[in-house]
């Protein structure tokens, strides 16, 4: 018996969307870092490394999920994720995170950019 829920993950589509996914983790932590360094104290930086991954996943969930009862259509569903990896990108670069906040930003739009054309549904 296999208890599947969707479609396997196989060929170069599954590799994007694997990709897709960690570029993903990459916003949250690359906000959660940002987080950290822009609090006025330990308590702030705290809330800050919570808050900031909290609200994005939470935009994530609510408008750009693929089971997202409020799913934006194209292409503003595009434009809110180029949104979220380009402040990233911006902030982790203004933090004095060029390196990460280039990653970030570049690897996020592109596979963003890329899923549309090889995961149409992405």
């Amino acid at each position: 018996m296999t208890s599947e829920t969707g479609p396997r993950l196989s060929g170069f589509r599954g590799v994007v969307l694997t990709v897709r996914f960690l570029t993903e983790l990459m916003l949250l932590g690359g906000l959660a870092l940002a987080g950290t360094q822009l609090g006025g104290g330990p308590a702030l930086a705290i809330v800050d490394a919570v808050l900031l991954p909290v609200a994005a996943a939470a935009l994530w969930g609510l408008f750009v999920a693929p089971r997202a009862r409020r799913r934006l259509p194209e292409p503003a569903r595009f434009l809110l994720e180029f949104a979220l990896f380009a402040v990233t990108g911006v902030v982790l670069v203004l933090l004095g995170r060029p390196v990460t906040g280039i990653v970030v930003a570049v690897a996020g739009i592109g596979i963003a950019a890329l899923t549309r054309v090889v995961a149409k549904d992405g």
